[in-house]
């Protein structure tokens, strides 16, 4: 079967969530991707939970599992010299690299880009930071919380007044990700139009602004702060079985709400005959629509409010998010067999190629599972020369 990265030689370096995310999305479109990984401890992602059993280990780890499906591992200690040519032969070799360290630290190192397209001048090298390669914060960090905060997406969340929301999950890790994989393709295809390799220069706090602009641009053209009190936009709802969300906003939407609940007197009630005076009478409109749904199922209210062409949001369990009809009739969920975890159920594709269909030919790999194959298969290596790179600490 055609693969839509086939012919693409990925070498990931890179520590954090967003690089490995990135570098998932193109082994599951059939680029070889290798990650390397520091001998011994491996990858930091190695000690994220969720572990299987909840018992901590390099290989235990669920999301080092999901995020590096389809990958090879190749232990090595770039900070040698002798592991340091060793890079240089594999980017020599390669199409992309991926990498997150601090701006300017791969080029003190003697890999950055006029480094590494000395030696391969097709190469495209993909740097993740925070703030970027340039400008005034570009030594800052972000970690998930600050990159959330920063975007303007923290004023839609939680109670003004109150401690910060945590978003859930590492969606601004996850969303780095994707712009990462974006911006990476993208250069390969200007490589093959034009033969000129780039560096993809990736933000964290840009690539968070990008998708949740609407805050940030509310306030650029009209000074206006839209955060959690502006709740006119949507409300979460008790039911008999869990929760709902019904988004408010919009003239039509809300007499379609009303009808739908049978609540046709809200649309001759003053309190509510406009978005500005639902936001004044907010807690009031609440109130009542609570009382239509609360025993009411919200599977059943997911389902026929969508016949009335109403937005509402279900509030799922795992279980449920598992079960989803939608997911189902996508095959969205995989399972697979890690050789130490055993079988672990994940999202697949993230959308959908018809030709070059997404494909998982591996399991996540274990610790330097690959160095030996990569070393001497690649790279001419003995298995003399592989056994005094483990004594020295090379690999």
């Amino acid at each position: 079967m055609t693969k839509a990265l086939g012919k693409y030689k990925v070498i990931d370096i890179s520590r954090g969530i967003a690089g490995a995310y990135c570098t998932r999305l193109m082994a599951g479109f059939g680029a070889e991707v290798i990650k390397i990984e520091k001998p011994n401890t491996g990858s930091p992602l190695r000690r994220l939970r969720p572990f299987k059993s909840n018992v901590p280990g390099i290989e235990n780890s669920g999301l080092f599992i999901y995020l590096n499906t389809g990958k090879k591992s190749l232990t090595l200690d770039i900070t040698t010299a002798t592991g340091k040519q060793i890079f240089l032969e594999l980017a020599r070799r390669a199409d992309a690299v991926i990498e997150d360290f601090a701006p300017g630290e791969m080029a003190r190192r003697g890999l950055g880009i006029r480094a590494l397209q000395q030696i391969n001048p097709k190469l495209v090298l993909t740097s993740i930071t925070s703030f970027g390669q340039s400008g005034p914060y570009k030594n800052y960090r972000l970690n998930h919380l600050g990159a959330w905060g920063m975007s303007g997406a923290r004023y839609n969340d939680g109670t003004p007044g109150v401690k910060p929301v945590q978003i859930g999950g590492w969606l601004t890790h996850y969303i780095t990700g994707l712009f990462a994989n974006a911006g990476t393709l993208t250069a390969l295809y200007d490589r093959e139009l034009n033969g000129k390799a780039r560096r993809v220069d990736v933000s964290m706090l840009e690539s968070v602004m990008l998708i949740t602009c609407y805050p940030t641009t509310i306030y650029a053209y009209r000074g206006l702060v839209h955060n959690a009190v502006s709740k006119e936009r949507m409300g979460i709802f008790k039911c008999k079985d869990g929760y709902i969300g019904l988004n408010l906003y919009g003239r039509l939407n809300f007499e379609l709400l009303c009808s739908f609940l049978g609540l046709t007197e809200m649309l001759t009630d003053p309190r509510f005959s406009t978005p500005a005076a639902i936001f004044e009478h907010f807690e009031e409109a609440r109130a009542i629509i609570a009382e239509k749904v609360k025993d009411r199922e919200k599977m059943e209210l997911f389902k026929s409010g969508a016949e009335w062409r109403i937005p509402i949001g279900l509030v799922p369990d795992v279980k449920e998010i598992l079960e989803s009809p939608q997911h189902q009739a996508r095959n969205f969920f995989e399972t697979v067999k890690h050789p130490a975890a055993g079988a672990v159920t994940m999202p697949g594709a993230p959308f959908k190629l018809s030709s070059t269909p997404w494909q998982l030919t591996s399991p996540a790999p274990l610790l330097g599972e690959h160095t030996r194959e990569i070393l001497t298969g690649e790279l001419g290596y003995t298995p003399d020369d592989i056994v005094r790179l483990r004594e020295r600490g090379v690999i």
